[in-house]
């Protein structure tokens, strides 16, 4: 809605992470520089670490797009994490033709190949996002992945991606022997009030502004100050505050404007105090594994590993309320979440849309009821269902459609909201909703 208001040909302050907003301020250009050094040495294991929504993955992203043209990379997000998925996806993005059923095997083959590429002059980076989310058997798996060398030169690179909380998690025997094997442990600053006037300003040259400074400096100090350091509540802020300036046909953001969006009730960013930011950590790391059970990985092999199934997942696994929980959940619903998925991480933080209702998980026929209602409205594949929380626990999310601008939005909303006076819809752009969705990321 504001791009052509002040002169944009993208949005400035998207949520996906994309190589040509990487800020290099901050610390980041070092981290990344130092990252890419540590690789061209020929260094084993690399640690950084990051608080949720520093920009980590967007780092991550980067760091792909600079590697030399002599490196290959593998890049595991934290869903490919899981143990008894480990080896079969670095074989996989190896394009080992897997032929055995052990994970001996797997593991000698995986070598094999390493070494074939050594010789040929390549080297093999592997890139763990999200490290603190694996569970702890995986850990040995990395130790004896880095022990493979040829004359003391590994021969697989290793660059893990955590949050804070792993450093913690080092105390653990688990950790122990790996840990002592790094050879780099970088730590992604938080931004200061410094910090977040030049990234305002990186990220709108970078979306084709050439104006004058845009955000004010009191604009600028409040921004900060709500952000606690952290580039993607900073994301979320301007974004609502552009667009509020722009409502208000002001020529560049106010204070007043800032404010207007901070004391949005339904606000993400007011949950992102630092106690409540722990909080959240905690929380999310728990739903993490329940969330596993409902979006299996689409890659799984037909013909999986003999592998030895953690204590830990096995005991989760015979679960029997959450077993019932699974059983429930249809297929159609999964599918429709998971094409909602897609839509939801590629959509602008600019759109907008209408958020429905929040359904509690466990009702799964009032959600099917809803969903039907909306679609005389809107059609078919035009209602998004998301996962998300309702008073702490797990819900589903409904948004009726995409839109381009608020004005259709709220057209729409008006016209469902006569079909079912009951039901109160709220119109919000995907920028303030992405703060509260559980959505699967790469």
């Amino acid at each position: 809605m504001y791009q052509t208001y002040f002169g944009l040909h993208s949005p400035p302050f998207r949520l996906t992470s994309h190589p040509d907003f990487f800020f290099l301020g901050a610390g980041r250009g070092d981290v990344l520089n130092s990252v890419l050094s540590a690789i061209e040495a020929g260094e084993g294991l690399i640690q950084v670490i990051a608080e949720i929504g520093a920009g980590k993955t967007l780092l991550c992203r980067m760091l792909l797009a600079r590697l030399s043209s002599r490196v290959d990379a593998i890049f595991l997000p934290h869903q490919a994490a899981l143990e008894h998925e480990f080896l079969i996806t670095i074989a996989a993005q190896l394009q080992i033709h897997r032929n055995a059923s052990s994970c001996d095997q797997v593991m000698d083959q995986i070598e094999t190949e390493l070494i074939r590429r050594h010789a040929a002059g390549r080297r093999v980076v592997l890139l763990l996002d999200a490290a603190h989310a694996m569970p702890l058997e995986s850990f040995e798996l990395l130790r004896l992945l880095s022990d493979l060398a040829v004359r003391s030169r590994p021969l697989l690179q290793m660059v893990l991606f955590a949050r804070p909380e792993f450093e913690q998690q080092s105390v653990n025997t688990a950790f122990s022997s790996l840990r002592q094997r790094v050879s780099h442990n970088l730590v992604l600053p938080l931004f200061t009030t410094e910090d977040v006037t030049e990234y305002l300003a990186c990220r709108l040259s970078a979306a084709g502004y050439q104006g004058e400074t845009l955000f004010s400096a009191a604009a600028v100090q409040l921004i900060a100050k709500a952000a606690h350091g952290l580039s993607r509540q900073i994301n979320l802020i301007a974004d609502q505050a552009l667009l509020a300036a722009c409502t208000d046909h002001a020529v560049r953001v106010e204070a007043k404007h800032v404010q207007s969006v901070l004391q949005d009730p339904s606000a993400s960013w007011t949950c992102f105090s630092p106690i409540w930011r722990w909080l959240a950590i905690l929380l999310i790391g728990a739903l993490s594994l329940l969330f596993w059970h409902f979006y299996p990985n689409a890659s799984q092999i037909n013909a999986p590993l003999l592998w030895p199934t953690s204590a830990k997942l096995a005991s989760l696994s015979e679960n029997a309320e959450i077993k019932a929980r699974v059983a429930t959940a249809p297929v159609l619903l999964n599918e429709r979440v998971m094409r909602s998925n897609k839509k939801l991480i590629a959509a602008d933080a600019s759109s907008v849309t209408i958020l429905v209702s929040k359904v509690p998980q466990n009702q799964l026929l009032r959600l099917e009821q809803l969903v039907s209602d909306l679609e005389v409205h809107l059609g078919a594949n035009r209602v998004l269902v998301y996962p998300t929380l309702l008073n702490g626990s797990l819900a589903w999310g409904v948004l009726a459609g995409l839109y381009p601008d608020i004005n259709k939005a709220q057209a729409m909303a008006q016209r469902l909201e006569h079909a079912h006076p009951q039901r109160k819809s709220k119109v919000q752009t995907i920028g303030v909703l992405r703060g509260e969705m559980l959505l699967l990321r790469d």
